[in-house]
């Protein structure tokens, strides 16, 4: 083909270059591979490239918007700044592909392939990712605002400062991912596998994490205020000054989970399994711990006054420098709890069992002014209690 040949079909749009090759291949003659007449800059829009081999291809900057990708393979592609918006890729392979700065706002990636691509910086509002494979993809700083990750495999997915705000990521296995700094408020994360994530620093306002597998995570310094977290598994989590400030944590498990200087106010815990759990300097005002189970947990440096304690399972805890003035511990179990320091005036200790608890002389003075009808106490503590009347 002359040098004159060759700008004339750079400058005809790859749909026509595709018609042409098929007309060649009909006609017997034996045309160069698509691949090699598909180069960066191409404008593709609204182009059917359904079900090619793509792989390898190069394709930066270029205008696929409203293109059908359906089942093509695009393995190890680069796509570098494309412009993919609309696009069908159902079904796609993008295993390697570089989409850095792509531009894949309501893009179907429906059962798509995504597992080791770099989608750094990508623009993916409102996409469209249900059943989709993006283990070990690169999605920093991406924007994925109200799109919908529904059933998406993401284990080991790097996710540093990607906005998920507004996202559907329902049924999401994600184990190990890198949220750090990522925004996720108001996302509905229920009933994900998010175990073993780093989400240090990142934003759950008003998120739907309920019933989610979070065990062995890390959230310190996370702001979860009005997080959902009812049913979630926390255990061994880590939520060092975290603010959770009045999220709700009713039944959920945070057993052996480290809480310290994290903040509780107006968190509703009834019913959470808190056992083993270090809640050293940990802020509780107006929280709701009605019934919540902390056996053997560590309460350090607390202020509980007027806190709902009621029907709350403390056996074996360590209460140390606590204040618990005008609390509600009715019908609490309190058995071989260890009490140091702790301020009791006023607390309501009524139907309590406080049968075998350790305490020093200032908790035994401020015991003497709870309110006691029907508790259950042991010989020594009511011998104590007496001689003070003396």
């Amino acid at each position: 083909m002359t040098e004159i040949g060759l700008k004339i079909v750079r400058l005809l749009s790859t749909t026509a270059i595709v018609s042409l090759l098929l007309c060649l291949g009909g006609c017997g003659a034996d045309p160069e591979s698509i691949e090699e007449k598909l180069f960066d800059r191409t404008d593709l829009r609204q182009a059917d490239l359904s079900g090619l081999d793509l792989s390898g291809a190069e394709l930066n900057q270029s205008d696929l918007r409203g293109a059908n990708l359906q089942d093509a393979d695009l393995r190890n592609a680069y796509l570098i700044s494309a412009w993919l918006r609309g696009a069908d890729l159902t079904g796609v392979k993008l295993r390697g592909a570089d989409l850095t700065g792509a531009d894949l706002s309501g893009a179907i990636f429906t059962g798509a392939d995504l597992s080791e691509t770099t989608l750094w910086g990508a623009k993916m509002s409102e996409a469209v990712l249900t059943e989709s494979d993006l283990t070990k993809a690169d999605l920093t700083c991406a924007d994925l605002t109200d799109a919908d990750l529904t059933g998406a495999e993401m284990t080991n997915a790097r996710l540093f400062r990607t906005d998920l705000s507004g996202a559907t990521m329902v049924d999401v296995y994600l184990i190990g991912g890198n949220f750090v700094g990522a925004h996720m408020s108001w996302a509905d994360m229920s009933n994900s596998y998010l175990n073993r994530g780093q989400f240090s620093r990142a934003e759950f306002y008003g998120t739907d994490l309920s019933g989610a597998d979070l065990t062995d995570a890390d959230f310190s310094r996370a702001y979860m205020m009005r997080a959902e977290l009812s049913g979630a598994n926390l255990n061994w989590a880590l939520l060092a000054y975290a603010d959770l400030t009045e999220a709700k944590l009713i039944g959920s498990s945070l057993r052996g989970t480290k809480l310290p200087y994290a903040d509780l106010t107006g968190a509703d815990l009834s019913g959470a399994d808190l056992t083993d759990a270090d809640f050293t300097a940990v802020r509780l005002v107006k929280a709701n711990l009605t019934n919540a189970r902390m056996g053997r947990a560590y309460l350090q440096g607390l202020d509980l006054r007027n806190v709902d304690l009621s029907g709350a399972y403390l056996k074996n805890a360590n209460l140390d420098r606590i204040y618990l003035t005008n609390a509600n511990l009715s019908g609490a179990d309190l058995r071989e709890v260890t009490f140091t320091t702790v301020e009791m005036t006023g607390a309501d200790l009524s139907g309590a069992n406080l049968e075998n608890v350790r305490y020093d002389q200032f908790t035994l003075l401020s015991l003497s002014k709870t309110k006691m009808n029907g508790t259950v106490m042991g010989d020594d503590l009511e011998r104590d209690l007496e001689s003070l009347n003396q």
